[in-house]
């Protein structure tokens, strides 16, 4: 049964008369699910589509995976994101449930954002099945739900590419102030503008994302730009926590009572003209920049690792020194 019309959903995560007190998902529902079950009846009755419209219908067993590192441990990276999600135990388990079917050896938060929404309104096993697909098929996103994703880092200086061809005077802005795709597009690819839109526009985002597949996240993230470009504008390079706020379509710039600007962003890049041709191309173009880079890096880390080695031994803690994969994706990207 799908989240919001289990008993006791809304008493346990919707925050009673204060809003302000529900599960950290429902932050930007604004209105769009109603407490009251039947009031949900129409948004239902879209979501049951979903499955169909991204091929998941016709998945009849989910692969065998690879368990996440902590799996069925609160030390799992998986369980602290449903902590981050829900705020009772009996929801986060069902997210947990959903994500340990797919998540094959690795995870990345943005599936956790796509899994948590979808719950919302679509039966579990439906959801698992929508995650295999997207995360699988190459119409949309394989690689980017991962600790290490190349293919998101890929396509993020694919996006930066289009916007230098489109709006070279935001792109050379952003250069100036040492802004890399990798840092903020994130939100629009890896976790499908969960948490940076309200939940209206987001249904329809999420319907021309599983219609069209990656196609539609080059064409959003332009329309983004161009939809906030005068604002990037008049930020001043060395405002660099703005300029994240704007991209990030950070609710304290963009209210949510505004939805007539987020519909128009979908709206704009359902319209925007982004080939399959030109993406292929900038795909391969900068895929082979990526890994020279990497080559590089991993190079030099083994250097350093060698190097350590000579000098001592030193036992720590493996989580604590793990460096995050992205940001240090972004910095590379950067270089």
């Amino acid at each position: 049964m799908v989240l919001n019309r289990q008993p006791k959903f809304w008493e346990e995560e919707g925050g009673g008369e204060n809003p302000a007190l529900a599960a950290p998902l429902l932050d930007r529902n604004s209105g769009l699910l109603s407490t009251e079950a039947d009031a949900n009846t129409a948004v239902l009755a879209r979501a049951a589509k979903w499955a169909a419209l991204c091929g998941a219908d016709s998945v009849t067993e989910l692969p065998p995976v690879q368990e996440v590192k902590g799996a069925g441990t609160s030390e799992s990276i998986i369980w602290r994101d449903a902590e981050r999600t829900f705020k009772t135990e009996p929801f986060r388990k069902q997210m947990i449930q959903v994500l340990e079917l797919v998540a094959d050896g690795d995870y990345h938060q943005g599936m956790g954002y796509f899994c948590g929404f979808l719950l919302l309104l679509v039966p579990p096993s439906d959801v698992s099945k929508i995650l295999h697909r997207v995360g699988t098929d190459d119409k949309y996103t394989p690689g980017y739900w991962k600790g290490q994703p190349e293919a998101f880092v890929r396509d993020a200086m694919v996006y930066q590419r289009l916007v230098k061809a489109r709006m070279p005077e935001v792109a050379a802005h952003l250069e100036l102030a040492s802004l890399v795709p990798e840092a903020y597009a994130q939100k629009w690819f890896v976790g499908l503008c969960v948490h940076a839109m309200p939940f209206g526009p987001l249904l329809e985002l999420f319907e021309a994302f599983l219609e069209e597949g990656h196609m539609f996240l080059f064409k959003l993230s332009v329309a983004i730009v161009s939809a906030i470009k005068t604002h990037i504008l008049q930020t001043k390079p060395a405002e660099v926590n703005k300029l994240f706020e704007l991209l990030r379509l950070d609710k304290k710039l963009f209210a949510d009572d505004d939805q007539g600007f987020f519909h128009d962003i979908v709206k704009a890049a359902k319209a925007t003209d982004v080939t399959e041709d030109e993406v292929k191309a900038l795909r391969e173009e900068e895929m082979a920049k990526l890994q020279e880079k990497l080559q590089k890096v991993r190079a030099r880390e083994k250097e350093l690792a060698e190097e350590d080695d000579d000098d001592e031994i030193v036992f720590s803690d493996e989580d604590e020194d793990e460096e995050d994969e992205a940001a240090r994706l972004a910095k590379l990207a950067a270089q």
